[in-house]
């Protein structure tokens, strides 16, 4: 189920960092930052990625058991970047989203679902291009507006590192005392009034649960439909609101939630810190404008903690137009095409019947205005509707550097290059073919490939991106290329898997394995 649009006028094109493309891993910045915008855009119909859906309704949950769990997919989302950021050490560098979390399900202070939940869920779209930390921060801005949020309260970076181990305890429980509780936050860079402020805002969504604190929550809260015995924090437990706030100073609904009025008064965390500054903060928040902004505020200083040796790229932005799936073929006789799909994210504008492109030149010399096919997929997004046009022209090659249209350009590399219409991948095996002009073979040597690969790892649900690398073998020519081939590599998970291949200095641009022809 879709929400409500909200359509922002004449949508920017995504933005990159400044100066050439930087890498991470042997992978351009805007490779991740369009991976991020597709799974954030492309929510139903053609090319979508489903992640969203997870979320709408605000109400849904999509772990093992279904809907009677009592559960709720966003604010699982929600918990989980707190859970990670938390244990930050800012002036160490150390710590912040970094999926360490999935080796932290067996603290006490994780108790619950939420971990697994959410990282078994997000583990299809960890890739070179998206860490699970990225997934993990982009959850969080899908529940917020998807429960009732804006689209555009917490821009969206991307270059998260996911951590391969533990990182220190100390989130936070019911039963930890204020001064332990402010000194964790303030070593994540979060005052007593942000720590507040940030508590408020998480408990706006979810519930707290009986099978993980009967001490706090009545067995009588279990039932058929609510297995685990979720209580919400307020009324409204799916909707980003303020009400957690105006109910515990209003003395009326839940009053703030079981963290305020647990039976136990050691049990009373939120009450303890709603107090601290004489309900200062409280009083702020119950402005529903200020609440949201505040929030957003902090979200976003939360899932861009990250350690010292990581730089996030710029803010990334719904683009109005798009290239998907770009791809460069070659003919036996050294014809080389490129292919794939161009998107339009429109509201108010309708789209064309057909798109017109053009390819350059290094020499800035420009192909002849091409035409894309008739518009074959359409689709619905939070930002609007999404239509594709399929298009497949020869280029003028070597020489072609990229492709353009409506106002943008994507680079192309027609020295060296995947095939993937002429590789394959099965499920458990690729064979990788690429070409590269015979002129660089002759004096670069041997071409390789690295396959990309998400690999389960011990002791959490989240992957790990490992480096296979292969020896290409060259088994033909084609006009001014010689065409390459891997053979049959094994490899642990063909999903999610990116490719590229490397001659000397000279890399191909990567390529996802999604759209090598499929094996047997």
């Amino acid at each position: 189920m879709i929400p409500s649009f909200r359509p922002l006028g004449l949508l920017p094109l995504l933005m990159f960092s400044t100066g050439s493309f930087s890498q991470l891993n042997g992978i351009d910045i805007r490779d991740k930052m369009e991976e991020m915008e597709h799974i954030w855009v492309d929510n139903n119909g053609a090319n979508a990625d489903g992640f969203v859906g997870a979320v709408s309704p605000c109400t849904n949950y999509v772990g093992r058991n279904g809907p009677n769990e009592g559960e709720q997919s966003s604010a699982q989302w929600v918990r989980t970047v707190f859970h990670d950021s938390v244990t930050a050490n800012l002036a160490a560098g150390t710590g912040g989203l970094d999926a360490s979390l999935g080796f932290e399900s067996d603290r006490p202070e994780n108790l619950g679902l939420f971990i697994n939940d959410t990282l078994r869920f997000m583990s299809p779209t960890v890739s070179a291009y998206l860490s699970m930390s990225d997934n993990i921060a982009l959850g969080l801005v899908a529940s917020l507006a998807e429960c009732g949020g804006t689209t555009t309260g917490i821009p969206l970076r991307v270059g998260r590192i996911d951590a391969e181990e533990a990182g220190p305890a100390g989130v936070p429980m019911p039963t930890t005392d204020l001064e332990t509780t402010l000194a964790q936050f303030a070593a994540a860079g979060f005052n007593q009034s942000e720590t507040i402020a940030l508590t408020a805002c998480g408990h706006s969504l979810g519930r707290i649960h009986y099978s993980n604190f009967p001490d706090i929550v009545n067995a009588s809260a279990v039932s058929t439909t609510n297995v685990n015995g979720g209580v919400g924090f307020d009324a409204t437990p799916a909707d980003f609101d303020n009400l957690v706030v105006t109910e515990y100073l209003g003395g009326t609904g839940s009053l703030g939630g079981l963290l305020v009025t647990a039976g136990n008064a050691s049990d009373r965390s939120d009450f303890r810190l709603y107090v601290s500054d004489n309900n200062v903060t409280m009083q702020a928040l119950s402005v529903e404008a200020t609440f949201q902004a505040q929030c957003n505020s902090l979200f976003e200083r939360m899932i861009n903690t990250v350690p010292s040796a990581v730089t996030l790229s710029d803010p990334i932005t719904p683009m109005t137009w798009k290239g998907v799936n770009l791809m460069l073929d070659i003919s036996s006789t050294g014809a080389v095409s490129i292919s794939g799909l161009i998107r339009n994210l429109y509201y108010y504008v309708a789209p064309p019947t057909v798109v017109y492109y053009d390819t350059s030149t290094t020499d800035n010399v420009y192909s002849a205005v091409q035409v894309t096919a008739a518009a074959s997929g359409f689709g619905t997004s939070i930002f609007g509707y999404t239509i594709y046009w399929p298009f497949n022209n020869t280029i003028a090659s070597p020489g072609t550097n990229s492709l353009n249209f409506e106002g943008i350009s994507y680079p192309i590399n027609d020295e060296i290059f995947i095939l993937p219409a002429q590789s394959t991948s099965s499920r458990s095996n690729f064979v990788l073919k690429a070409a590269a002009l015979t002129s660089l073979t002759e004096s670069l040597g041997t071409m390789t490939g690295v396959l990309y690969v998400p690999e389960r790892q011990q002791g959490t649900v989240s992957s790990k991106i490992t480096n296979t690398t292969v020896e290409m073998t060259a088994y033909a020519t084609a006009g001014n290329y010689t065409l390459f081939s891997s053979g049959s590599v094994a490899v642990a998970n063909t999903r999610s898997v990116v490719a590229k291949v490397l001659l000397g200095d000279s890399a191909s641009r990567t390529v996802k394995g999604d759209l090598f022809q499929r094996g047997f």
